[in-house]
């Protein structure tokens, strides 16, 4: 019986012609150059894989090479140490783009048809890119016996924050104030960068972690096309609040050309020269900032509240009633019973509050700080 071939070989109609007119003596057409080319290939990584299982022709009856002899071998042979391995197929080191997947689908009709119990059957892993693959060929595979895996995703904020901590150059100044610092300057790194460790890595060894000239320092990075990328043609897709958990065809493109993924569950793009730049990777500083002062920022309020109960120039029932509760009392509650006379504090209890609520002020408004208003309340955190 001649094999049932996964893909279209352009054949059906001759067939359909021969069960017609079984009586009538014909010449087999000779198959396509694309249909040979694609044999040719997949009996080429069959017979490789059998080499790397082991020689296990030696003796054999009726043994035959190719992709038949490799799926006998696969199934039919529970004796054989090798057929417990798992295979595994870089599907883009074939020279025919369809070959491994084709072997993929061969093995697993193969199986299927052997009956072969869980335990028994062969496992095959095939690594290949979206273009190397048919579009349709995820949605058609995935049952029980066969996963499909997208590396979509694969990244989270731990692993980029791994490799910021692991480049970043060796700490020098006042412990305390520097440590606060460089938190905001790993956790801003992180946050602009995303999945893309290789520019994680070199802003993190080439920024100085002031805020203000990171736009232009990402630029100078980003700027030109990267080596060997090609690029993506049309427009390119609106980047959602979510990104979807398989990475479908219209965002394929970008994720071959190694500039967008999913991250921290959005999609997240490379960051580039485009006319949103700078607005981008504000609104990124901005959420890193966020992110690590307002813990802070909030500890500090609390501890600034007995000041506040020592300060009072009126009653603590008075003061509650005018500016809240002394415990739950915000810091611009606090400015303002200080410039009314109601709590009277020193000037540099009066400018340590100024730098904090200034700063909850600007984060709370999505605003980033700049250069000095960050130095400013690391200087007042610290002191």
């Amino acid at each position: 019986m001649e094999p049932i071939l996964d893909y279209d070989d352009g054949l059906s109609a001759f067939s359909s012609a021969r069960t017609r007119n079984a009586a009538i003596p014909q010449t087999r057409a000779a198959p396509a150059p694309e249909v040979r080319r694609k044999e040719r290939g997949l009996h080429s990584l069959a017979d490789r894989i059998v080499k790397e299982l082991g020689d296990f022709t030696s003796g054999v009856d009726g043994w035959h090479g190719g992709t038949e002899g490799l799926l006998d071998r696969l199934t039919t042979s529970p004796t054989d140490p090798g057929a417990a391995r798992v295979i595994v197929v870089r599907g883009w080191q074939e020279p025919t783009p369809t070959t491994a997947t084709d072997l993929l689908r061969r093995l697993s009709a193969t199986v299927k048809a052997a009956g072969l119990p869980p335990g028994r059957r062969p496992r095959l892993l095939v690594l290949a890119t979206s273009t190397g693959l048919p579009v349709e060929l995820p949605e058609q595979i995935a049952r029980e016996d066969v996963g499909v895996h997208w590396w979509w995703g694969a990244l989270g904020r731990l692993d980029t924050a791994t490799v910021v901590a692991m480049t970043r150059p060796r700490p020098s100044g006042p412990a305390a104030r520097h440590q606060l610092f460089e938190a905001v300057t790993q956790a801003t790194v992180v946050e602009v960068c995303g999945p893309f460790l290789d520019l994680a890595a070199r802003l993190a060894v080439e920024w100085d972690g002031l805020p203000d000239g990171l736009p232009a320092h990402l630029l100078r990075l980003t700027a030109g096309p990267e080596p060997g990328r090609i690029p993506v043609p049309g427009p390119r897709t609106t980047e959602p609040t979510a990104a979807p958990l398989h990475p479908n065809a219209s965002l394929r493109p970008e994720w071959d050309q190694g500039t967008l993924d999913r991250w921290d569950g959005r999609l997240r793009r490379r960051p580039d020269s485009g006319t949103e730049h700078e607005h981008s990777v504000r609104t990124r500083i901005w959420l890193a900032q966020n992110h690590a002062l307002l813990p802070l920022l909030d500890e500090a309020r609390e501890q600034f509240t007995e000041v506040i109960r020592v300060r009072s120039r009126i009653s603590g029932t008075e003061l509650a009633a005018l500016y809240g509760p002394q415990a739950e009392m915000e810091l611009g509650a606090m400015w303002r019973a200080h410039l009314q006379g109601h709590v009277r504090l020193s000037q540099p209890e009066a400018d340590r509050l100024r730098t904090l609520r200034a700063s909850r002020n600007k984060l709370a408004h999505r605003t980033a700080l700049d250069n000095t208003a960050l130095e400013a309340l690391v200087h007042v955190l610290c002191s």
